[in-house]
């Protein structure tokens, strides 16, 4: 049986694809901070799919320790994963710092993902695993801040969106470079406009709009679910620009200086939890 890892699998387009997965025999186990919404939604995917083989582990991914904590919780329930989906997100308007200083958007929708990522490689690598980013377009303008990561005198909204998100597609792009046998693939989809939680801290307006012409988290999954089983996504570094379409994809292909920069940048910030 194949095993799936969904990080941020407790609700929306997570909770949908793990559904998804269920339902193609992976044995599922997904991650969310909540403990009570996350058995919540191990009862749920384990109904709507009609498998019993879901597990959940709840840890906070917003500070580098919990990051650590879950890739030993996934390590302790199995030694190969073949696929891992990485759909933790967040809307924050405000400036939030976590515990270890950094932007709180940053940790949760960047970091906890490159971080994960590395500490679950040999798990990756048993299982030609397929890696899975739940993204979207890069906003024109994008930065990454290398002089103040966290945005501590720089922060706004739309920036701090802004450089998360170049960060995933640069983090795709690097990774598909060191791991060139394509053995382990990571690639990024565009969500498109769903209606899901990750507006939870988005004032009403915003809401209001998602809720009426958003498409629903198990629409917006199917490229998700695609990437990760489907036996043709033997590529790597690719974004699905798309929703819906998964043949529709490009190369990502930014500043490698900027993407090598920012892997240094990255290891350098969980080196202490390696």
């Amino acid at each position: 049986m194949k095993t799936a890892v969904i990080t941020g699998g407790n609700s929306g387009i997570g909770k949908a694809t793990a559904i998804a997965l269920a339902k193609k025999q992976y044995r599922v186990i997904i991650h969310g901070r909540d403990a009570e919404k996350t058995i919540q939604a191990v009862e749920e995917i384990k109904l709507k799919s009609g498998s019993s083989n879901v597990e959940g582990i709840s840890t906070d991914i917003s500070v580098i320790a919990g990051m650590r904590k879950l890739s030993d919780a996934i390590k302790e329930k199995t030694n190969s994963i073949d696929a891992l989906v990485l759909s933790t997100g967040v809307i924050l308007p405000n400036q939030v710092f976590t515990a270890d200083g950094l932007e709180a958007g940053f940790a949760i929708q960047y970091l906890s993902r490159f971080a994960v990522t590395q500490m679950l490689m040999p798990e990756l690598i048993s299982g030609k695993a397929r890696i899975v980013m739940v993204g979207a377009p890069v906003i024109k303008g994008a930065k990454i801040f290398f002089d103040d990561i966290s945005l501590k005198n720089n922060f706004t909204m739309i920036r701090a969106m802004a450089q998360e998100m170049f960060a995933n597609h640069l983090f795709v792009q690097e990774f598909a470079k060191r791991n060139p046998d394509n053995n382990v693939v990571m690639n990024i989809a565009n969500v498109g406009v769903a209606n899901t939680g990750i507006v939870r801290n988005s004032n009403l307006f915003f809401k209001i709009g998602l809720k009426l012409f958003g498409t629903s988290p198990e629409k917006a999954a199917t490229n998700f679910v695609y990437l990760a089983s489907d036996d043709e996504v033997s590529y790597s570094g690719y974004f699905l620009k798309k929703p819906g379409h998964p043949t529709i994809k490009e190369k990502n292909n930014f500043d490698s200086v900027v993407s090598e920069k920012l892997w240094t940048k990255s290891m350098e910030l969980i080196s202490s939890h390696l």
